[in-house]
């Protein structure tokens, strides 16, 4: 075991692998969708365009770690160039150029330009296969992201890998644009709870000391992450975290036990930071009315779009959003006993299995 700044046993022997940024070199219950993402994007090794995929599925079912995977095989094999674009920091045509300039590595293009760097970036290129994971795409507004694809889909031989919570913002792009892209989409489920088990094992042992972690211990956290990866990883980090605090030797049930009321906070967090803000808008609307009707809620939701002066979203979709916060578990829905088709939504008492 490692010693602490106190002098005491550390069962953490590499902190990097409890992190949620760990690729790990297999990915446990993904083969099929890495499999999928893989032969679309394999036509670059043959200096072919390849087929734009659209990756979705709930937080922490292996969306993005599946496409940096796939994307670091392809690298190492056949020298492909690529960026790794978070839309989360980068939203706008301009900021995702930058990213893929630095990420790339482009003198010369400096000027604030937008159709300059993307000029810079086509005369880079040469041509030559180019892969973009465009992570957490749902992030941007539908026109900035029906420009950001459309121009670079436009380069020749480029391949869009994008990843969302859902394929919602995919049919939010303009005709044309959607037209143009025609992804393949790649659905990510939940994890099974032996899945989970396989990924916190394999974490557990290159990143914990000998006999200090249990596979009943790991079964338990499997169980209450609720498909969850991220909150499985961050529950495991956690749980040994405690027992270093505790100055214990070994992941036990009552380390376990502290953090079972954290867990649907975790779980809610995760899928919350998952979504668009007006999913946000949405949701803590309902969480701050306890329950309210749908008429309510949307005259709500616009007065609060009114008063942070934001572009409401058309009444057309506003049955597609709440759609999905009821799909993530986050709320519940039922028909309210008043005429007509009046839905009542409450905040859910626990996060779906």
């Amino acid at each position: 075991m490692s010693m602490d700044d106190n002098g005491h046993a550390s069962i953490i022997l590499e902190h990097d692998i409890l992190r949620g940024s760990y690729i790990p070199t297999r990915l446990y219950g993904r083969e099929s969708q890495a499999e999928q993402i893989l032969c679309c994007l394999s036509p670059a090794t043959r200096k072919q365009k390849p087929i734009h995929t659209w990756l979705y599925g709930e937080p922490g079912t292996g969306k993005t770690a599946t496409a940096i995977s796939v994307l670091r095989l392809l690298e190492e094999k056949h020298r492909l160039r690529s960026a790794i674009i978070n839309c989360w920091e980068k939203h706008t045509f301009h900021q995702v150029l930058d990213a893929m300039i630095s990420e790339l590595r482009i003198l010369g293009a400096e000027w604030n330009r937008t159709s300059f760097k993307l000029e810079r970036i086509r005369s880079y290129l040469k041509g030559r296969p180019f892969i973009v994971i465009l992570d957490e795409v749902d992030r941007i507004r539908p026109g900035e992201l029906s420009t950001i694809l459309y121009n670079l889909d436009s380069m020749l031989n480029a391949g869009l890998v994008c990843i969302s919570g859902s394929t919602q913002p995919l049919y939010e792009l303009e005709e044309r644009v959607r037209s143009r892209l025609n992804p393949h989409t790649v659905f990510f489920p939940c994890y099974t709870r032996p899945n989970l088990e396989e990924i916190l094992t394999h974490r557990a042992e290159l990143a914990l000391a000998e006999n200090s972690w249990s596979h009943t211990a790991l079964r338990k956290i499997a169980a209450m992450s609720q498909g969850d990866a991220r909150v499985a990883i961050r529950m495991l980090c956690r749980a040994a975290v405690q027992a270093d605090h505790h100055q214990i030797d070994r992941i036990t049930t009552t380390t376990l036990a502290e953090q079972v009321k954290t867990v649907k906070k975790a779980r809610e967090a995760s899928v919350l930071n998952s979504l668009t803000q007006d999913h946000r808008i949405l949701y803590n609307i309902i969480k701050q009315k306890k329950q309210i009707l749908s008429g309510g809620l949307w005259h709500n939701y616009l007065g609060h779009c009114t008063r942070i002066k934001r572009r409401p979203l058309a009444s057309r979709t506003f049955s597609d959003y709440m759609n999905m916060l009821i799909q993530t578990g986050l709320i519940t829905s039922e028909r309210a006993r008043v005429k007509g088709k009046v839905r009542l939504f409450r905040i859910a008492n626990t996060c779906p299995e």
